[in-house]
């Protein structure tokens, strides 16, 4: 992203929460739906919060595999990887969910990690496969959906889900299969945004607090911090959420 946007995004933040909530409901009234439309055209499903509860499986991944033809969004960039690796701690399996075009579990890889990552677009992971193999990396990827992981109970050390979290159709059952496949922790990066029924992305579920991402994962030990992550590159800029939950 420009330096001009970055510094825009940062100095709206400065500003009280009420004046930003002000100018986002003018312009979620006015002018979002649009804006969308002009920027992306007609393959963006515009309207997707109003419609993805009633989406089919099928539907779903084409939508996907629509979005990442048009656009490679790599949201977790370097600094997040760092914390990430941090927070995983000793060498283990890694099942990345929300893998994307792979660039966390490439670097997972090349750290030491056995890793497995997992989207649910097959475009996604023909980026991602493509990537491993021009950085001469060994990962296995599967396609499927957080809510209904193909594999069994502690399957992997590590659950890894990037970025992705906020993109599921039921949260509910999202986190029980992030916590179910996990043997010692679940790491999850999400942002930290409300709800906007208009914006540039595919976003379903939204996290205000921290509080948020603890209470829907439900688990007695974590550790959750928010991070600041304006200086992206590339996809994301803003606020987000760390969270580490231990398996018992």
């Amino acid at each position: 992203m420009s330096v001009l946007r970055t510094l825009y995004i940062r100095l709206k933040s400065l500003l009280p929460e009420s004046v930003r909530d002000a100018l986002s409901a003018i312009n979620q009234r006015f002018f979002a739906r649009a804006t969308l439309l002009r920027k992306y055209g007609e393959w963006y499903e515009v309207d997707w919060r109003k419609k993805f509860t009633t989406l089919s499986e099928e539907e779903w991944r084409r939508a996907y595999d629509e979005a990442w033809r048009h656009r490679k969004n790599d949201c977790v960039e370097e600094t997040d990887a760092e914390m990430i690796i941090a927070a995983l701690g000793e060498r283990g399996s890694v099942l990345e969910v929300g893998a994307g075009m792979g660039s966390l579990a490439i670097r997972l890889a090349q750290r030491g990690f056995t890793v497995t990552g997992l989207d649910v677009s097959a475009e996604a992971l023909n980026l991602a496969r493509e990537n491993a193999r021009k950085q001469a990396v060994s990962v296995e990827w599967r396609q499927g959906f957080a809510e209904s992981l193909p594999f069994p109970d502690k399957s992997f050390d590590y659950v890894t889900c990037c970025h992705t979290l906020e993109h599921v159709k039921d949260l509910t059952k999202a986190t029980s299969e992030l916590k179910r496949v996990a043997r010692r922790k679940v790491i999850v990066l999400a942002p930290k945004q409300k709800f906007r029924l208009y914006a540039d992305n595919y976003h379903t579920q939204f996290f205000e607090r921290q509080n948020h991402l603890a209470d829907v994962f439900g688990l007695k030990q974590f550790d959750c911090r928010e991070i600041d992550c304006f200086d992206h590159k590339n996809e994301f800029q803003g606020k987000a959420f760390l969270y580490v939950g231990y398996i018992a």
